[in-house]
């Protein structure tokens, strides 16, 4: 069986669910947004029945032996009693989180991702870092919440344009990458109060890889001649987008990047320069697809419920698992 940590509104979760199940497997979604209100959880040791389950205020249950892999999907966060005080709030919370935690600790199951390497992944500092080791080209970056440090890197840097981006946006406060302008310069001692991401900015076009388990799927985004050419997101609509290719080294970084970081699955983001150079600029774990399956046609949703299916094979141990060598994808989907 494979549990899907999610919540319905996710428009990925449902499609993924529908292919694993119609591989054969069943499928089962947790909205942790339900517990402990509507779903409740115990766990035993030194017991006759030992290990972990999941029960509804309907009756049904689920035991984690059952579970062969795990798919941590945007979980929303658990929602105590709203009758506490913010006191009791806190603790509720905290002690959902702690037992949660420790269930997750105890499955005999595999994940896509491990919500432990999955938040260490979601880290820029993490993310840079790695995928240097990893082979991969990075422009020249400071995260920094020092304004002398910040000051000379833009002077070390001269002349050429610098992007700047948060480590983590909120919905409340997000907005697009965007050039730093002589009065951000005037206000960097602004970077005390909280750090920042600067990043030597690359012309080039966008390309988004989809990793799911051994395949990666490549997507040229070309934004230049449309309003927002520092980031794809505001003038996606716009944008020429097709599958293409990556060269043998990146494909190969990207492997070992994946590998270091612990994850089946992750959206990175690359800019491509006009002389063919891949820089690598951030990996989200859970990074959307569907945007570019509506558009190329290539079946990455196919490929995460496969890898799925796959993990729990692994898990299930009935027969040796070949992994197939990770490659690079550039498939549409057939026509009906």
């Amino acid at each position: 069986m494979i549990l899907v940590v999610s919540h319905p509104e996710d428009a990925h979760t449902a499609p993924v669910m529908e292919a694993v199940v119609r591989q054969g497997w069943r499928c089962e979604l947790l909205d942790l947004a339900t517990l402990p209100r509507q779903v409740q959880f115990s766990f035993s040791a030194g017991r006759s029945v030992n290990g972990a389950s999941f029960t509804s205020v309907g009756g049904s249950r689920l035991d984690a032996a059952e579970i062969e892999a795990v798919w941590w999907r945007r979980p929303r966060p658990y929602v105590v009693d709203e009758a506490l005080s913010p006191p009791f709030t806190a603790y509720a919370t905290a002690q959902v989180h702690a037992g949660l935690s420790g269930v997750w600790g105890s499955l005999r199951a595999s994940w896509m991702n491990d919500p432990w390497r999955d938040e260490r992944a979601g880290h820029k500092p993490t993310q840079l870092a790695a995928a240097a080791v990893a082979g991969l080209a990075v422009p020249p970056t400071l995260v920094t919440c020092a304004p002398d440090e910040a000051r000379a890197f833009l002077e070390e840097l001269g002349d050429r344009p610098v992007i700047q981006k948060p480590l983590r946006p909120t919905e409340e406060s997000w907005r697009p990458t965007r050039l730093v302008t002589e009065g951000d310069r005037d206000r960097l001692d602004d970077l005390r109060l909280a750090p920042a991401i600067l990043q030597a900015y690359v012309p080039g076009t966008d390309v988004r890889v989809t990793a799911a388990g051994g395949r990666l799927f490549a997507t040229a985004i070309d934004v230049r001649d449309t309003s927002s050419p520092r980031d794809f997101r505001p003038a996606y609509a716009q944008a020429r987008v097709a599958p293409c290719e990556l060269p043998a080294e990146v494909a190969s970084g990207i492997r070992s990047l994946l590998l270091n970081l612990g994850l089946r699955y992750a959206a990175l983001d690359f800019r491509r320069t006009d002389e063919g150079q891949h820089l690598f600029l951030e990996a989200n774990p859970a990074g959307q697809w569907l945007f570019l399956e509506d558009r190329t046609g290539q079946p990455i949703t196919r490929a995460v419920a496969e890898a799925l299916v796959e993990a729990a094979v692994e898990a299930r141990g009935s027969a040796p698992v070949r992994r197939p060598a990770p490659r690079v994808v550039n498939e549409t989907r057939r026509q009906a």
